[in-house]
């Protein structure tokens, strides 16, 4: 019987401690912390490209996140979230600029352990339960749940995997290189590449050019010589490893003698120490 009553024992001792750690409300650790494997950059690959979730650490007890699509040189947000902690208990608080009248939205959590978190709010329409579950250290799944129109419940889910810092700020870096040709600031564009550059070009031949920062410039310049209004439109940007962006784009303007032309390319850019090293741009001659 003393055996017995010891296992009884040591076992609801464990469960007790299992219920602290997932959600710890009494001791000094703050319940967010349970939450802070969140913080970093996430990417989700779709048939349509890639969206993201960025979680960054605002003050000891709020992460504030977005959710965005980068669309050309631009980058769209369509989401954006704070985790708090308030006396206690975890908010999770999103607002979206075209639903609620552009409130916020509080959803309580219901359950946290170091490795998941659901959180609540039963009087909203869709989602009433939103989940995070961490597989590993590098991936996570984002479930949203509540009644469909024909009174089932409806579950969407989202994979996500972790992508390291440099390469979210390699996209950034592409992004501004595309955001300045687009503006004609040559110098600014140019100041975004190492210098010296590699480069490669149909128009060089088969061969790679060294260029620095004053002959991109000059490069540039005489380009847009011949076509006053010339314009690159992205269609595709994505990241291959850490080091490298893909981009497919359009590329249009006008001639001197009022002809219009347009080409499609893509530039395979190499990224070190936040400078482009190399631009290697293909396409047909």
């Amino acid at each position: 019987m003393k055996i017995l009553m010891t296992l009884i024992v040591s076992m609801l001792m464990m469960t007790i401690s299992w219920h602290c750690l997932a959600f710890d409300t009494t001791n000094s650790v703050p319940v967010i912390e349970n939450v802070k494997w969140l913080l970093g950059t996430w990417e989700m690959r779709t048939s349509n490209g890639s969206t993201y979730e960025t979680w960054e650490l605002k003050t000891l007890t709020e992460l504030s996140g977005k959710s965005y699509a980068v669309k050309g040189a631009d980058t769209v947000v369509s989401e954006t979230v704070r985790i708090t902690e308030e006396n206690g208990k975890l908010y999770y608080v999103p607002m979206v600029s075209d639903q609620n009248n552009g409130d916020a939205v509080v959803f309580e959590a219901s359950f946290i352990s170091r490795s998941k978190f659901i959180v609540e709010n039963p009087q909203h329409d869709f989602p009433k339960v939103i989940s995070y579950t961490r597989i590993g250290l590098d991936q996570l799944v984002a479930e949203i749940s509540g009644p469909s129109e024909d009174g089932q419940v409806n579950y969407q889910t989202f994979p996500m995997k972790r992508i390291p810092d440099a390469v979210s700020r390699n996209i950034e870096l592409v992004q501004d290189i595309f955001r300045f040709f687009n503006e004609h600031n040559w110098e600014q564009m140019a100041g975004l590449y190492a210098n010296p550059a590699e480069f490669k070009d149909p128009a060089y031949g088969i061969e790679t050019v060294i260029q620095s920062t004053q002959e991109i410039i000059k490069k540039y310049r005489e380009m847009n010589d011949t076509s006053a209004d010339i314009q690159d439109k992205i269609l595709t940007i994505y990241p291959s490893g850490e080091k490298h962006v893909i981009v497919e784009f359009m590329s249009s303007g006008t001639t001197k003698d009022g002809s219009n032309w347009s080409l499609p390319l893509v530039t395979i850019f190499t990224i070190e120490n936040n400078r482009i090293v190399k631009d290697f741009t293909y396409y047909d001659k």
